[in-house]
């Protein structure tokens, strides 16, 4: 293979990397959360989580007009992707819906310690 088709082959596998990297408004990981908690809310399975100092700060840098964007998250191995309904503003946040399984996992990964 030529060094220019290497090249193409390269660039065209990184492509979806750099489309979903712009997707979502921030993205979250373990080290954005304290704790968390299984919550069950009109049959769906929502997880309500209290922020660290680094995800406090991810969302200060947001402003209301952040309301409706995408809020990407990967932990324990799930990952997912949910809507900003409000300005986050203190230090909690629910996430979901998730399925029992993925829920079970996320939680567990958040409190491990």
């Amino acid at each position: 293979m030529n060094i220019r088709l290497f090249s193409m082959a390269v660039l065209v596998s990184a492509l979806p990397l750099f489309a979903s990297a712009g997707s979502s408004q921030i993205s979250l990981d373990k080290g954005d959360f304290i704790s968390a908690q299984r919550v069950s809310r009109n049959g769906e399975t929502i997880i309500n989580v209290k922020l660290s100092k680094s995800g406090k700060s991810k969302f200060k840098k947001l402003n209301a007009s952040a309301v409706n964007k995408e809020v990407h998250s990967e932990i324990g191995g799930v990952e997912s992707n949910f809507k900003l309904r409000e300005p986050i503003t203190g230090e909690k946040l629910e996430m979901g819906p998730y399925s029992v399984k993925d829920a079970e996992k996320v939680i567990a990964e958040i409190n491990k310690n």
